[in-house]
């Protein structure tokens, strides 16, 4: 049962390569293709945050009573999958204010999307045991990049042979048969059912007698270092995300085939990335791999301020896909690790509350940043964040 549980889990990974490959990767592209100004391709980034942000500890709390957490993450991805069908048909009917429309479409896909994450987590800690967890989850990784890879080099391809904007549409049509696929196999797991924590009932009291409770609950030292460490990290990859693409375009005349080598090069480190981040941290865990891709990663955001041409922007990309992978493998389970099990949906609720509100801070303030210096300073500043966590995850002495 274990590993048919683990096979039906990578099949449906996989298929999210299609979404990741698709309009994840494309939809900030297609926006300043639509003309949108570095404010709104900002806000295709920050407004799901704070949606997410609103919504997070309400939905730790809906998952929490959840019985069946299969069936509930497979009822609530339909609407999510469902933002990508609209997205795709919005050009045949619309025109003006097109850009705006898209960005509230992709924010409110982030209610549900919240829900997904809590109710996701819950199904994955049961899916795989702890042992098992770091190996498994490089492998499934490392199938989902190459998905993701081949998907995003073929996109690439269309998106420059194709005429605007139905290039654009196939292609987030395409994410949506993907995504919708997955519930198929995400839907043959078996888990045991969840049991719904006893809160005991108690009178209404003031709002910030209930805040100062809901804390006291989740007091944990190791999540809280946890959070702060991870939170500055979290900022500095956050702060120039929302501009890379409008750098790649505006400043190096990237095409859209370039932007999709770009993309397919860093998918391709990150199955490299998965491999071996997977098997060294199977064997000597978390400590020097979290220390080492957390300090690496910022060579990203410096080198691409260094460049000038679209020839480079490839190569820069391996370095974001080898390195990232350390941190996406070690965040899973160290986040595990420092959420107590019985209230482990509310503990993740709150972490991606606080991801949440620094992706929605973070862009703003990097678009900010780059209206008063340049982009490649905004870049450097973010190779420094990077820095900073390095330093926090050494000094709390987070991963043992």
């Amino acid at each position: 049962m274990q590993d048919r549980n683990i096979l039906n889990f990578t099949i449906d990974t996989a298929l999210q390569g299609l979404m990741m490959g698709g309009i994840f990767n494309f939809i900030s592209v297609f926006a300043v293709r639509l003309g949108a100004s570095n404010f709104m391709v900002s806000l295709l980034t920050s407004l799901p945050a704070l949606v997410m942000v609103m919504a997070s500890i309400p939905a730790g709390r809906i998952v929490e009573r959840q019985r069946d957490l299969v069936r509930y993450t497979n009822l609530i991805r339909i609407p999510h999958r469902i933002s990508f069908l609209l997205i795709a048909a919005l050009p045949f009917f619309v025109r003006k204010g097109l850009t705006e429309i898209i960005v509230i479409i992709w924010a409110l896909k982030s209610i549900p999307a919240t829900l997904l994450e809590s109710s996701w987590m819950g199904v994955v800690a049961e899916v795989i045991p702890p042992q098992r967890r770091a190996r498994v989850n490089g492998v499934r990784w490392a199938i989902l990049s190459i998905v993701t890879a081949a998907s995003t080099a073929t996109f690439g391809y269309l998106l420059d042979r194709l005429p605007f904007p139905l290039n654009y549409q196939i292609v987030f049509l395409i994410s949506f048969i993907g995504g919708m696929a997955g519930l198929y196999f995400f839907g043959q797991l078996r888990i045991p059912e969840n049991v719904p924590p006893q809160h005991p009932a108690r009178e209404r009291s003031p709002l910030l007698e209930r805040i100062r409770t809901y804390l006291r609950t989740v007091n944990a030292p190791a999540f809280v270092r946890y959070e702060i460490a991870a939170t500055a990290l979290r900022f500095g990859v956050n702060l120039p995300s929302a501009l890379y693409t409008i750098y790649w375009i505006r400043s190096l005349g990237a095409s859209d085939l370039w932007i999709g080598w770009q993309a397919t090069a860093g998918k391709v480190a990150l199955i490299i990335g998965y491999m071996v981040w997977g098997r060294l941290i199977s064997r000597k865990g978390y400590r020097a791999p979290l220390l080492i891709c957390t300090l690496l990663w910022g060579l990203y955001p410096v080198l691409t301020g260094l460049v000038h041409d679209q020839l480079w922007l490839p190569l820069i990309a391996i370095v974001q896909g080898f390195f990232s992978t350390g941190i996406d493998i070690s965040f899973f389970d160290t986040l595990l690790a420092v959420s107590p099990a019985e209230r482990r949906p509310t503990f993740i609720a709150l972490n991606t509350m606080l991801a949440s509100l620094t992706l929605f801070l973070a862009p703003l303030v990097g678009n900010l940043l780059a209206d008063g210096l340049s982009l490649p300073i905004v870049f450097f500043i973010a190779g420094g964040f990077h820095i900073l966590s390095a330093v926090l995850f050494w000094r709390f002495k987070i991963v043992r």
